[in-house]
C-alpha cells in the first residue's frame, strides 16, 4: 500500500479501535475492565477484576446494539426516542434476570452471579469466571459421550434447572454451546436469556433468540412457556451427545416429523429407561411432554424401557412419582374344573326366587291333593283364569304403549327431517342472496377502483410532466451558469476535478478521491461548492485511509475552517472540518453507502431540510442507490 499523501506535515496510521465496547482500565463500580470475552447484537461480556476483593470475574453489559449505542465512549443511549421504551422496558428484564440469579447460592451447575449493577445508563450482571471447553467442542472434537460422560452432566443439569424453575424463572437458550465443561467433565449452564426473550414480539428491531433443532416448538409461536421448555432444549441437546447429531427442527417435525428415536440409533451401554426419557422430553406437543423436573426424573431413572402399550403419565410439580399405566385391559383369567362358582348375578337371584316358589307351591299342591281328592276348588280355577286374563290384558297394554311410542318418535323424526330441510333451504336461499348481493357489491367497488386509479394516474402522469419539464429547465440553466464559473478555490489545494469527491492538490500529479462519500455529477452543485470554499483561502490535509477494489486510494482530508487566521499551515488537525462530512452536510454529495455514522445523520439533516442536492433527489431514487 502507498504511503499518505498529506499536505503540511504526515500523520502517522491510526490503529484499529473498538468504539462500541468499554476499554481496558475503565471501570463499573468497583470492578475494573480487563478485556472483552464476548460480544453479540445483545450484549457484551466482559472479563474484569473486582479490585476490592482482588479476583476476576466475567461481566454482561446490556447493550442491545439495535436499540443502544454507546456515547462518550461510556455512557450507552437508546438510538431514538421512539427506541427509548423497548430500550428501558428490555433493561428492566435485565435487571430482573440478574436479582433472581443473584438469589440462587451454590446451585449445581449454573453459573454464580455475584452482583448486578446500573451505571452509564445501562445494567451489568457480574458472574463467576469460568474456563473450559464448551460441551458443543466437546462433541465436534471426540464424537459421541459415553455412557458415564452422559451421567456426569445430566443429574448436576437436572439438580440446578429444578432450583431456577423453583425460582420462577427459565433458561430458554440450552444448547451445547451454552454448557460449559471443567477438566473432570463436570457441567455449568451459562447465558441465561430471560431479558432477550421478553424482547421478542416487543419490537421489531430484535430476533428471535432461540436456536433450531434445540428449541421447543412453543418458542416458534406465543404459546406458553414453562419448564417443559427447557425440558425440551436439554433433551435436544442430551441427544446430540448420545446420537452425535442435533434432532430435527421442532416446527420441521410439526409438518413432517423425521424423529428418530434413540433406542434404535444409541450406542449399547445406555439406560433404557434414560434413552425413554430423552424421547419423551422431545415429544412437539408441549401438553405432551414432562410437565417439571420431578415429573421427568422417574421416566429417565427406570432400569427398563417402557413395555408396549404402557402410557407414561408426565407429572406436574406437585404430582407424585409417574408410574406406568397399562392402556390394556385386564385378561380373563382362567377358571379351575373344582373352583366355586361366582355368586350369582340379580337375573339369576329372581331365577332362584321363581324356582323356590315353585317348589313351595309344588309342596303345599302335594299336601293339598293328599288331604282333598275331590277335584280341583272353583273358587282357585277362577282365580287362576281371572289372573291369566289380567296377564293378557297387560300384555296388549304394553304391546298398545310401544307401538304408540314407536309411531310418536317416527312422527317426531318426519317433524324433525321436514324442519331440518326447511331451515337448511332457507339457509341456502339466505347464502345465495348474499353471495349475488356480495358479488354486485364488489364488481360495483372494483368499477370504482379501477376508475380512481385511472384519474388519479393520469394526474400524477401530468404532475410529474410538468415537474419533469421545470427541473429540465432549472438544470439546464444552471449547466450554462456553471459553465461561465471557474473551478479553481485559493488554498493548498488546485481544483476539483470531474465530480466534488475528486481534488487535485498543489505539487501532486493526478487527483484523490474523498473516503466516505458518494459522486454527484451536477455542475449546479459543483458550482455551489467551488464558490463556497473560494471565499476564503484554505488549508487541506489528506491522509490515505483505504483502496476501493479495484485498488483505487481513498483520503480522509480535513480543511481549515472559514474562521481560521493566517497561519493556516500551522493549525492543528482538531480544529479543522472533514471536507467530506462538510460536503455531506450541505447538501452537496451523498454519503457513500459504508460511510461512518456521523456521515449518515448528517445527510438525514440535509435531507430533511432539502438542502441542495435533496431538492433535486428523489426518495424513490435515493432508495434505489443502496440499502443502509
Amino acid at each position: 500500500m502507498n504511503e499518505p499523501t498529506t499536505i503540511a506535515g504526515a500523520t502517522p496510521p491510526e490503529p484499529e479501535v473498538d468504539y462500541v465496547s468499554l476499554k481496558a482500565g475503565q471501570t463499573i463500580g468497583r470492578y475494573e475492565i480487563v478485556s472483552v470475552l464476548g460480544q453479540g447484537g445483545f450484549g457484551i461480556t466482559y472479563r474484569a477484576r473486582d479490585v476490592q476483593l482482588g479476583r476476576e470475574v466475567a461481566i454482561k453489559e446490556y447493550l442491545p446494539s439495535a436499540l443502544a449505542v454507546r456515547q462518550d465512549g461510556s455512557t450507552v443511549l437508546p438510538r431514538t426516542t421512539k427506541m427509548a421504551d423497548d430500550f428501558g422496558w428490555g433493561r428492566d428484564r435485565f435487571v430482573t434476570e440478574g436479582r433472581t440469579l443473584a438469589s440462587l447460592h451454590r446451585v449445581p451447575a449454573i453459573v454464580q452471579v455475584f452482583d448486578f449493577l446500573e451505571a452509564n445508563g445501562t445494567a451489568y450482571i457480574v458472574m463467576e469466571l469460568l474456563s473450559g471447553a464448551t460441551l458443543e467442542d466437546r462433541i465436534n472434537n471426540g464424537g459421541r459421550l459415553k455412557p458415564e460422560e452422559v451421567d456426569r452432566i445430566l443429574w448436576p443439569l437436572l439438580d440446578g434447572l429444578e432450583q431456577v424453575h423453583a425460582a420462577g424463572f427459565l433458561h430458554r437458550d440450552i444448547k451445547p454451546a451454552n454448557i460449559l465443561l471443567d477438566a473432570a467433565g463436570n457441567p455449568t449452564l451459562i447465558d441465561f436469556g430471560a431479558s432477550r426473550a421478553a424482547m421478542v414480539g416487543r419490537t421489531a428491531a430484535m430476533t428471535a433468540i432461540f436456536t433450531p433443532g434445540y428449541a421447543a416448538a412453543e418458542q416458534m409461536t406465543s404459546a406458553k412457556q414453562g419448564p417443559w421448555t427447557d425440558i425440551y432444549g436439554l433433551s435436544a441437546t442430551i441427544y446430540h451427545a448420545i446420537a452425535g447429531k442435533a434432532p430435527p427442527n421442532a416446527f420441521d417435525r410439526m409438518l413432517d416429523d423425521c424423529y428418530e428415536p434413540l433406542a434404535r440409533i444409541a450406542s449399547p451401554g445406555f439406560s433404557p429407561g434414560l434413552l425413554a426419557g430423552i424421547d419423551a422430553g422431545l415429544t412437539v406437543a408441549a401438553r405432551d411432554r414432562p410437565q417439571s423436573i420431578a415429573g421427568w426424573r422417574p421416566i429417565l431413572g427406570m432400569t427398563s424401557a417402557p413395555e408396549p402399550g404402557a402410557t407414561m403419565v408426565m407429572g406436574k410439580a406437585d404430582d407424585p412419582p409417574a408410574g406406568r399405566v397399562s392402556v390394556l385391559g385386564p385378561a380373563t383369567p382362567p377358571v379351575a374344573a373344582d373352583a366355586p362358582l361366582p355368586p350369582p348375578t340379580k337375573s339369576k337371584a329372581g331365577l332362584w326366587a321363581g324356582i323356590a316358589v315353585v317348589l313351595l307351591l309344588a309342596l303345599g299342591g302335594g299336601g293339598y291333593y293328599a288331604m282333598a281328592t275331590r277335584g280341583p276348588d272353583p273358587e282357585m280355577v277362577k282365580a287362576r283364569a281371572a289372573a291369566e286374563s289380567a296377564e293378557e290384558a297387560r300384555r296388549q297394554a304394553a304391546e298398545e304403549a310401544d307401538k304408540l311410542r314407536a309411531e310418536k318418535a317416527e312422527q317426531d323424526a318426519k317433524a324433525k327431517a321436514e324442519q331440518e330441510a326447511r331451515a337448511k333451504a332457507n339457509l341456502e336461499a339466505k347464502q345465495k342472496a348474499d353471495a349475488e348481493a356480495a358479488r354486485r357489491q364488489f364488481e360495483e367497488d372494483t368499477r370504482r377502483k379501477v376508475e380512481n386509479e385511472i384519474a388519479e394516474k393520469k394526474r400524477a402522469d401530468e404532475e410529474a410532466q410538468r415537474q419533469a419539464a421545470e427541473e429540465a429547465a432549472a438544470r439546464q440553466k444552471a449547466i450554462e451558469d456553471a459553465r461561465k464559473a471557474t473551478e479553481f478555490v485559493a488554498g493548498n489545494f488546485d481544483h476539483f476535478g470531474k465530480t466534488l469527491m475528486l481534488i487535485g492538490l498543489k505539487d501532486r500529479s493526478g487527483e484523490i478521491r474523498l473516503q466516505g462519500v458518494d459522486s454527484v455529477d451536477d455542475p449546479a452543485l459543483h458550482k455551489l461548492a467551488a464558490d463556497a470554499l473560494a471565499t476564503q483561502p484554505r488549508n487541506l490535509r489528506c491522509r490515505q485511509t483505504d483502496r476501493l477494489t479495484d485498488g483505487t486510494p481513498l483520503y480522509r482530508c480535513l480543511i481549515t475552517r472559514r474562521t481560521a487566521k493566517d497561519g493556516l499551515a500551522d493549525i492543528p488537525d482538531s480544529d479543522r472540518d472533514d471536507l467530506a462530512l462538510v460536503l455531506v452536510r450541505t447538501g452537496l454529495l451523498l454519503a457513500s453507502c459504508d460511510a461512518p455514522r456521523s456521515y449518515a445523520d448528517a445527510e438525514d439533516e440535509a435531507r430533511g431540510s432539502k438542502q441542495y442536492l435533496w431538492s433535486r433527489v428523489t426518495v424513490p431514487d435515493y432508495k434505489r442507490r443502496c440499502t443502509r
